[in-house]
């Protein structure tokens, strides 16, 4: 009997053990929070959008985040804009998007990206330690292959106008969509290893949103659009 009830009072406490987060980053609604190597949280981000005004303009403020699918990493990026009163001039805006690692701290920091219609403005491999940065500057928009301690290792642009971006698994190839004005729409595909780009026009993927594989395979509604050796003589070559 007393077997019997310490073996349930260990087993409860396995199972609570085990019920507990694993140290890293998690995304809540309203947070993002970091759990210490005792499962615990040790740090909250606080998410959402908040709005105000006074005799100067309106003032927006906006942070939104995720983890890495392995939980080391995670971005944060706050906007601050700063508009007249009817809203219809900005006066100021600032951005700061901020790269944490597995001990919770901040890695590196960008003040120049910024939030993507159709994306996450960083995407992660699956173990976090590479990522595609939307970046946008005074002549348009960029696309960075960056290291989790901050390098860059390829960039491409710029872009007129950046709609979405996406990095396959394993971290080697990637594609970003985007527009000119006027024109239809183009994705480039990356293969980051090679650090070659295929650009091929987005009307031939009218199947629904593409992804990219470990394989540099582009899928759009469950069927093979695009594949770097398939399509090798008849898509554009850009070196960098």
């Amino acid at each position: 009997m007393i077997k019997t009830f310490f073996g349930l009072i260990l087993c409860t406490y396995a199972l609570a053990q085990s019920a507990l987060p694993q140290p890293g980053w998690v995304k809540k609604p309203k947070s993002l929070l970091y759990y210490d190597d005792r499962g615990m949280p040790s740090a909250e981000i606080g998410l959402g959008r908040w709005e105000d005004s006074d005799s100067s303009g309106v003032h927006v403020k906006l942070i939104d985040a995720a983890a890495a699918p392995s939980n080391r990493f995670a971005w944060t990026l706050e906007t601050n804009t700063s508009w007249n009163a009817s809203k219809t001039k900005v006066k100021s805006s600032q951005r700061l998007l901020q790269f944490w690692g597995p001990d919770g701290q901040e890695i590196w920091n960008d003040d120049k990206a910024d939030f993507l219609p159709a994306s996450d403005p960083l995407a992660f491999s699956q173990n976090g330690e590479t990522c595609l940065l939307a970046l946008k500057r005074k002549s348009g928009w960029f696309v960075a292959a960056m290291t989790y301690v901050g390098n860059t290792s390829w960039e491409i642009g710029p872009l007129p106008q950046l709609k979405a971006i996406q990095l396959s698994a394993n971290g080697r190839y990637g594609l970003a969509r985007w527009i000119e004005p006027d024109t239809s729409a183009t994705h480039s595909f990356l293969d980051l290893g090679r650090k070659v780009r295929r650009d091929v026009p987005s009307e031939k993927f009218f199947l629904g949103q593409t992804s990219i594989d470990d394989q540099g395979r582009a899928f759009a509604g469950g069927q093979l659009v695009f594949s770097f050796d398939a399509n090798a003589s008849s898509a554009t070559t850009v070196h960098p």
